[in-house]
């Protein structure tokens, strides 16, 4: 079995106590078969993974800046500039960085993941950095 190269993105943006509690409403509003979804995905229950891990791995995956991360912009449907926030590496069936996970389950439900590039949006308007 040989190696493969695997990546995770994750908009980037600084996370406020405002975009926190958004998240966490985001999180409370998910349905039944959507977290069932998300659980079956990743082999967890209820035990093993709860609504405050999920916001801690968004905002991991968010603002995590380290030798394990990259950034590039993208583009979203309006053609709004924002940043994205990417991990990744070989892999032969293990995470490649430490923050992988976090990244994959923080951009599994696409309802965060827009929210995130609104707020990546955002922040790249805040810090002059539109096209």
């Amino acid at each position: 079995m040989g190696a493969d190269f695997t990546f995770a993105t994750f908009p980037y943006f600084d996370m406020t106590d405002e975009r926190r509690e958004s998240f966490r409403e985001s999180i409370a509003n998910l349905t039944k078969n959507e977290i069932d979804e998300f659980q079956e995905w990743y082999g967890l229950d209820e035990d093993d993974y709860d609504a405050e891990q999920l916001l801690q791995d968004i905002e991991d995956a968010c603002s995590t800046c380290s030798r394990e991360t990259s950034s590039m912009y993208a583009y979203a449907e309006g053609g709004q500039r924002y940043e994205l926030n990417i991990t990744g590496g070989m892999s032969w069936g293990d995470s490649p960085t430490d923050v992988f996970d976090a990244f994959l389950r923080a951009s599994f439900f696409e309802d965060i993941y827009q929210k995130a590039i609104d707020y990546s949006i955002e922040y790249c308007k805040m810090c002059g950095a539109t096209a």
